[in-house]
């Protein structure tokens, strides 16, 4: 293998591993995501951010399109958080995915 190779073949490697670790790129949430929908005042909320204490009787688990198609708002500020796209290095997306 000649220099010349051998170095275009390392500047990619490079690039690659840097684009990897370092790269934001743009991640929504699923479309099949479950959150909790609130019937009777209109809302959804992811099941983390839900708040118990303020629930009517009338709920029930939907995917996020489903709720999204009832145009219903979000319930509090961190169900307004989560619903937003987040920018993940793919690196940061592959270990949260495996859980290490």
């Amino acid at each position: 293998m000649s220099k010349k190779v051998f170095a275009i073949v390392s500047i990619l490697c490079i690039v690659i591993l840097l684009m990897v670790t370092l790269v934001p790129f743009k991640q929504e949430p699923s479309s099949t995501t479950r959150v909790v929908v609130d019937h009777f005042n209109h809302k959804y909320a992811f099941p983390s951010c839900y708040d118990y204490e303020e629930a009517s009787n009338y709920i029930d688990e939907v995917t996020l399109k489903d709720a999204q198609d009832l145009k219903y708002p979000p319930i509090n500020k961190c169900t307004t958080e989560k619903a937003k796209p987040q920018y993940k290095s793919l690196l940061k997306r592959l270990l949260e995915s495996t859980e290490i």
